[in-house]
């Protein structure tokens, strides 16, 4: 990496890296919409630095709310109208600020309480303030990581597990049924794989997903995946997403992956830690792996959702 003054420059692989988004499409963002302006070394390579790290997690912030990218970049200039300073993240609480440590910590105490109203309460108040998919990534996601952390260690610790579970599918439920009067775009299909009763991290994609514009049926957990063709069909769901924990052995499930990767017309993919367990396998499968990382699958699941047309036997987008 090269360094002017105090500032540490980097290639374009390394922003890639740092915000999820592959290489091919931040040159298009670059030479097409002029969303980044890099340095140049003397042979013309690209260089970048952490104002356009937080530039391009702003843009993604953006985009997930339904803004294009004309809507978005006169938000970004007034984000940073200059490349002299570095950038900081946009206006808000921060994963390491004192409020997100307060709701985390408050929330945290809620389940220990089995307090469903005060769940409620604190939710309801970071929605307020924040756009749903803020709350998600940097109160929920936080929690439901800490709840993974301490289950064992807890006498209560599965019974908060299913408690969380429980309240998160109710507030799932309250948003699928505020949808139905909202135009959005064509359905996705989420179901947890047949040996996987977890369904926590389904319904934070889930959230994700109604976030970026689009109808959700959930089927939920333990699903019969070759059922699925059936609901793909009577739906017209535009992509189908599958979740799931390791399993001792992948090969029934991976068998019922492909063969709902070949008969479906959508893309299937598949997300959570079957996926960082099983990627390649997935990829010969004709499924496209989203990682354990809720934001970046999301990420991927928009950007080839906004890029190609549904088909079968989906290949994998550059830079998964």
């Amino acid at each position: 990496m090269a360094t002017d003054n105090t500032r540490i420059l980097f290639p374009i692989r390394e922003l890639a890296r740092r915000t999820g988004v592959n290489a091919s499409t931040l040159r298009a963002w670059e030479n097409r919409h002029g969303l980044l302006q890099p340095e140049r070394t003397p042979s013309g390579h690209r260089l970048y630095g952490e104002a356009d790290v937080s530039r391009i997690r702003r843009l993604q912030e953006l985009l997930v709310q339904g803004l294009s990218l004309a809507e978005a970049a006169p938000l970004l200039d007034q984000l940073s109208p200059t490349r002299s300073a570095e950038v900081q993240e946009p206006p808000g609480p921060q994963p390491g600020d004192p409020m997100w440590r307060g709701y985390l910590e408050e929330t945290l105490r809620a389940l220990e309480d089995f307090s469903g109203e005060r769940l409620d309460a604190l939710y309801n108040e970071a929605c307020a303030l924040y756009p749903i998919d803020l709350v998600t990534r940097k109160l929920l996601i936080p929690v439901l990581e800490q709840l993974g952390h301490r289950w064992k260690r807890r006498e209560t610790g599965i019974a908060e597990e299913h408690f969380f579970s429980a309240w998160l599918r109710n507030k799932l439920g309250a948003r699928l049924h505020h949808s139905l009067a909202q135009p959005r775009g064509r359905p996705l299909i989420l179901a947890c794989l047949a040996h996987e009763s977890h369904e926590i991290g389904l319904l934070l994609c889930a959230l994700g997903v109604l976030a970026l514009g689009h109808k959700v049926i959930y089927l939920g957990a333990n699903m019969p995946i070759q059922q699925i063709i059936h609901v793909n069909r009577a739906s017209h769901a535009v992509a189908i997403v599958l979740a799931g924990r390791d399993a001792a052995d992948p090969g029934p499930a991976l068998e019922d992956i492909g063969w709902l990767a070949a008969h479906a017309d959508i893309p299937v993919f598949v997300g959570s830690h079957f996926s960082d367990q099983a990627k390649p396998k997935l990829i010969a499968a004709g499924a496209i792996p989203l990682g354990s990382n809720l934001e970046l699958g999301l990420h991927v699941l928009r950007s080839h959702l906004g890029t190609s047309a549904p088909r079968g036997r989906a290949g994998l987008p550059t830079g998964v």
